[in-house]
């Protein structure tokens, strides 16, 4: 029987990628597949870190390090994120149940304050196995929407700590855009 990939054993193989390589092209094509092995296992996530959140949705640091953090994010029936970037690259698997993400590609170039000209270049419903990747700066935003009646949890990998960094929130409707910061995690 083949032994099961561990989050640790994803800590240490994505230390030892970024510790070797900067381009966030070449770390999401390197860490994507370990990724994808590690939510083929269904308790590589502890029980606490798979409930929704008091008030929203569910947001547990799973690990911090210098130059990438883990996160487990759950999704409630109807929980979502509207369309916004990361500044960072980064990698979502989805452990349970499924997620819409819609991807988008800005238009214009950014130099006009407050406005945004968003396409949408895919609606995608990723299901329990599938990992999805955000490379900055062309292909960082995107909006998560839990369209299920159940908990969808999710693994996120970004490059740098997204609790309380600036980051843009956009009205694809009004073509307006906002800094936001993420909130703290819910277990520090």
């Amino acid at each position: 029987m083949a032994s099961e990939y561990s989050l640790q054993s994803f800590i240490q193989d994505l230390d030892r990628i970024t510790r070797v390589e900067s381009s966030p092209g070449k770390i999401v094509a390197a860490a994507k597949p370990l990724l994808a092995k590690l939510v083929q296992q269904p308790d590589c996530l502890q029980a606490q870190y798979r409930k929704r959140g008091a008030t929203a949705y569910g947001r547990y640091m799973l690990h911090r390090a210098p130059r990438f953090n883990i996160t487990a994010i759950v999704w409630g029936p109807g929980d979502n994120a509207k369309a916004h970037n990361h500044d960072t690259w980064g990698l979502v698997g989805v452990l349970e149940n499924e997620i819409q993400e819609t991807r988008f590609r800005r238009r214009d170039d950014g130099s006009k304050k407050d406005y945004v000209d968003l396409e949408v270049t895919a609606v995608l419903k990723n299901s329990a196995g599938m990992v999805s990747c955000l490379t900055p700066p062309d292909d960082d935003i995107h909006e998560m929407n839990n369209v299920t009646n159940r908990d969808t949890v999710e693994i996120h990998v970004y490059g740098k700590d997204l609790a309380d960094m600036p980051r843009l929130r956009f009205d694809t409707a009004a073509k307006t855009t906002k800094v936001f910061a993420s909130p703290k995690y819910d277990n520090c």
